[in-house]
């Protein structure tokens, strides 16, 4: 990640969190949000949700454009651009930034270690007036009392073994003044309000540059203190003595505010606390329902218009993950004969051209040996693109590295086996009455991003019910993501189905980016030209069905059958035909009984297609 980067996505977070944060103080001056219980939780709230927004949000992604790729057997590859220089001052800016937070960090450090000497050298006080023990014994009993001369006004921190430390001259102040100040100390003990001190504290060490965050932290320490001094109120019961404690310590020098700890008294609160400690100030159930759900209506609305407007930019992708994402599907060619026989091998390096839609529409071939150059040109022009993720029309450069297969590989072959009923691509495809629960769907010949993309899109998932209404909806989302898929529904039985999304025609592919040479001598033929149609031995009528009588519904349903070595029938795929005769067609012709096909002597699967004809009589 480049330091422009950081610092673009640093100032969008900046801008984010100081629009939320001058949302959520109009909503709190609005509502005259005064109670300090409730402002405090509410201002720690508003500090989470900025802190969280890059762990919720969206991050709009970005590509490097200067790295190569490979996809399968081939690597795409950028144009040869050089990448923009980075400006000196993004690096300069980011390190002061980085700098402050060091100075921030060291100041904490120096705190800490503040803190502990005054652990180690003020004296305990002891014993403690008989007032300030059965209060400690009531509040905080694991507090600790000590006393130093170094320090204005008292200090309270640890968790595990709470110390307070009072100022040396606490001695000589008035008993009540004295139990104010103590109770004050004992109750953030009591709260654990130290933990919330150290977290403000790192936070603002990290983020020393942003003010809205300085801001919000400050009303967040200011309402915390209003409400312990509401809570020494209710517990002493004597409001006036707590004022002239305030007061007392408001005459101490100021001091620096270095230690991580909490402080009785910072001279810019003292003006908020004795306010609100001279009235009275409470919250209607009704109208803390109402702020709440505006609150929630406003940061909503406020999350939305800043995370549009200032949105955080991913880490650049390498151009290998980015052309992984923009190409739809990719078919690796097929290796030449001629130049396997010559053991010919190496890169064959295109200039493609991919249209607005994705498709490659011209390419040419730059380098690479001439036998390999064809079947590298009839690959390329199968490619296909996602136009929804690159800006096209687009021009750049392929290479396609044939290898040899290692002596002794075995050929592989990817013949998809269908089981049956198969409903294939067509205008009707399953009858409107048959219902199917999907139990699978497989996508073939993607990319990973790409399949994610289009399981994404269908109006189905595993476990939904199928009709021809929704299949018909499956094939129309396949077609619009590439036109060069098809759409298959297996039924093992008549209640369930299997979908299988698969590129079309799916003749090979290749494996780790090895070329597939040619596959053996296919075990199927298909019917037609000099094959002859198969003769068959046994035949089923189909049963007219009788809601189609009753609609008076006839026509031709087409079949694609694939035929056994044993002549019986393996696999049905509608092509064509009123839906509601499907059904029926499908039943009957399963049954037929073809003779074995012989093929060299050997028996073969054959395609062909049946045409079953229903006629109403007349």
């Amino acid at each position: 990640m480049t330091a422009a980067h950081w610092l673009a996505n640093l100032t969008a977070w900046s801008l984010q969190a100081a629009v939320l944060i001058a949302a959520g103080s109009l909503a709190a001056w609005a509502f005259r949000l005064r109670v300090p219980r409730i402002r405090l939780a509410y201002w720690q709230a508003l500090l989470a949700i900025c802190l969280l927004l890059p762990a919720v949000e969206p991050w709009r992604s970005t590509a490097d454009s200067n790295v190569e790729v490979t996809t399968g057997a081939a690597q795409p590859a950028s144009s040869n651009r050089a990448p923009a220089p980075s400006l000196p001052w993004r690096e300069a800016l980011l390190f002061v930034l980085i700098s402050g937070c060091a100075a921030r960090a060291l100041w904490l450090v120096a705190g800490f270690a503040k803190l502990r000497g005054w652990r180690r050298d003020a004296p305990v006080f002891a014993p403690l007036p008989p007032r300030l023990d059965r209060l400690r014994a009531a509040v905080a009993p694991e507090a600790e009392f000590r006393l130093s001369s170094s320090i204005s006004g008292p200090v309270t921190f640890g968790l595990r073994q709470p110390v307070v430390v009072l100022p040396g001259a606490f001695t000589e102040l008035p008993a009540d003044i004295q139990e104010a100040i103590a109770c004050h100390e004992l109750l953030h003990v009591r709260r654990r309000d130290w933990i919330a001190t150290v977290a403000e504290q790192t936070i603002r060490a990290a983020l020393w540059f942003h003010p809205a965050i300085w801001w919000l932290i400050g009303q967040a320490q200011l309402a915390r203190e209003q409400t312990v001094d509401g809570e020494v109120v209710a517990l002493t019961g004597n409001r006036e003595q707590y004022l002239n404690a305030l007061l007392a310590m408001a005459g101490n020098p100021p001091a620096l505010d270095l230690a991580p700890a909490t402080l009785f008294l910072r001279k810019r609160h003292l003006k908020n606390r004795v306010a609100l400690l001279l009235k009275e100030v409470s919250m209607s159930k009704r109208s803390l329902i109402t702020f709440c759900a505006t609150s929630c209506g406003i940061f909503f609305a406020a999350g939305w218009l800043a995370l549009h407007t200032f949105p955080l930019q991913a880490a650049p992708v390498p151009q290998e993950a980015a052309a992984q994402s923009n190409l739809l599907h990719s078919v690796p060619p097929k290796y030449p004969q001629a130049a396997r026989d010559k053991h010919i091998e190496g890169p064959v390096v295109l200039e493609v051209h991919i249209d607005a839609d994705g498709h490659v529409s011209d390419t040419k071939v730059l380098s690479g040996a001439e036998e390999l150059r064809a079947a590298a040109l009839e690959a390329i022009l199968q490619w296909h693109y996602n136009p929804q993720a690159m800006t096209l029309p687009a021009t750049t450069q392929v290479t396609m590295d044939f290898k040899l297969p290692k002596a002794g590989a075995a050929e592989m072959a990817n013949v998809p086996v269908v089981r049956p009923d198969a409903y294939g691509q067509s205008e009707s495809v399953l009858p409107e009455s048959k219902r199917v629960t999907l139990r699978s769907i497989a996508v073939e010949g993607l990319t990973q991003p790409a399949r994610d993309q289009l399981l994404q899109r269908l109006p189905v998932h595993e476990g939904d019910t199928l009709d021809g209404d929704t299949l018909r909806a499956v094939m129309a989302s396949a077609r619009a993501f590439d036109d060069h898929l098809r759409v298959v529904l297996n039924m093992p039985d008549d209640n369930s189905g299997n979908l299988r999304i698969s590129l079309a025609p799916a003749d090979e592919t290749g494996r780790g980016g090895i070329i597939i040479p040619d596959a053996p001598a296919p075990a199927r033929i298909r019917v037609g030209g000099n094959v002859q149609q198969a003769k068959l031995l046994a035949k089923v009528n189909p049963a007219y069905p009788a809601e189609a009588k009753a609609q008076g519904i006839e026509g031709v349903v087409r079949l694609q059958a694939i035929l056994g070595k044993d002549g019986k029938v393996e696999q049905l795929t509608v092509l064509e035909g009123p839906p509601v005769l499907a059904a029926a067609a499908l039943e009957a012709v399963r049954q037929w009984q073809y003779q074995t096909t012989l093929l060299n002597g050997d028996p073969v699967e054959v395609v062909t297609e049946i045409d079953c004809n229903f006629t109403l009589a007349k």
